[in-house]
């Protein structure tokens, strides 16, 4: 080997190795033939190395297919432009962006030119209308009874997501204490959910429901879902009851809420962020005494007379 090859050797193993470590993939394209074992590969990489919710993983499946369907299986700058083309609102193409980042980028290892795509958008802030405790009370009443009322009364009380209270077991909820443990029911990327709490009012009715449904002293039924409503018949109840009393609410509103109420009682936004699930397991490693559940439900009290309701 001449001296001048050896050393072109030296530097393409040198490059390559600081391409591996900076995690510098080089741009490429692809052609998927296979939709469905792709699909199912790309879930399973997205539940155990992503970590993302079951819910996230559907939603983008369904995106991914829509765009397999579009490019023919060509996968490249030139197909995902034209996927976007065919596509209306800024919200969808963004939403379509983050499901194919994580199938081009992350999962099928094609480079970083998908992240030449962006999209701004310029429309005007949207300012949530809060509803007041009297319209929340005549909400919970248009609702039907039973199970739906109390995912209502837990995601209005705990800032949780729809997705976590549908993915509650019996032995989640501590009703002694009002404590929602759902620190390993979602865990993203960046934010983890960790501890919740509901009110005293909303435990009485929750050891009622249990009581009725459940058996303490059987393990199985403590491993149980707690609730056993689909996501789609929740949301169709609140459109239902929305409907009938003029009052738009959906279950991400009452995250607002909740958020609302917090601010009102005072407690710090670092608490509000751990209620609802919008805090990074690095900081709750490194400061887990000021998470623990017993600092959870020391603040809680602070907010927990704002969310009292008046039920009939």
């Amino acid at each position: 080997m001449s001296l001048d090859k050896a050393i072109l050797n030296e530097i393409n193993e040198k490059l390559s190795r600081i391409e591996k470590k900076l995690n510098i993939v080089p741009d490429r394209e692809i052609a998927i033939n296979d939709y469905e074992n792709s699909l199912e590969s790309f879930q399973d990489f997205a539940k155990n190395i992503l970590k993302l919710e079951p819910v996230t993983i559907k939603n983008y499946s369904q995106i991914i297919l829509k765009f397999l369907n579009h490019s023919n299986g060509i996968i490249n700058p030139n197909t995902v432009k034209s996927f976007f083309d065919s596509n209306g609102s800024i919200s969808s193409k963004s939403n379509h962006l983050k499901a194919l980042r994580k199938y081009a980028r992350d999962f099928l290892k094609l480079g970083n030119w998908i992240e030449d795509f962006k999209f701004e958008n310029n429309s005007k802030l949207k300012i949530k209308s809060i509803p007041d405790d009297v319209q929340l009370s005549k909400f919970y009443d248009s609702l039907p009874t039973g199970e739906i009322r109390l995912i209502f009364l837990i995601l209005h009380n705990s800032g949780l997501r729809i997705g976590e209270v549908l993915s509650l077991k019996v032995y989640n909820v501590d009703t002694t204490d009002g404590l929602v443990d759902a620190s390993e029911i979602h865990q993203g990327e960046t934010k983890h959910s960790w501890f919740s709490c509901i009110t005293q009012q909303t435990c009485a009715l929750l050891d009622e429901f249990i009581e009725r449904n459940f058996d303490y002293t059987n393990g199985e039924d403590m491993e149980s879902l707690l609730f056993s409503t689909p996501t789609r018949t929740v949301q169709q109840a609140f459109k239902d009851a929305s409907s009938q009393l003029g009052i738009e609410i959906h279950p991400h509103l009452l995250r607002t809420v909740f958020a609302d109420r917090c601010t009102k009682a005072g407690i710090k936004d670092k608490y509000i962020d751990a209620f609802c699930g919008r805090i990074s397991k690095g900081v709750l490693a490194k400061h887990y005494t000021a998470y623990s559940e017993d600092a959870m439900v020391e603040v809680y009290a602070n907010v927990e007379p704002l969310l009292v309701l008046s039920l009939d």
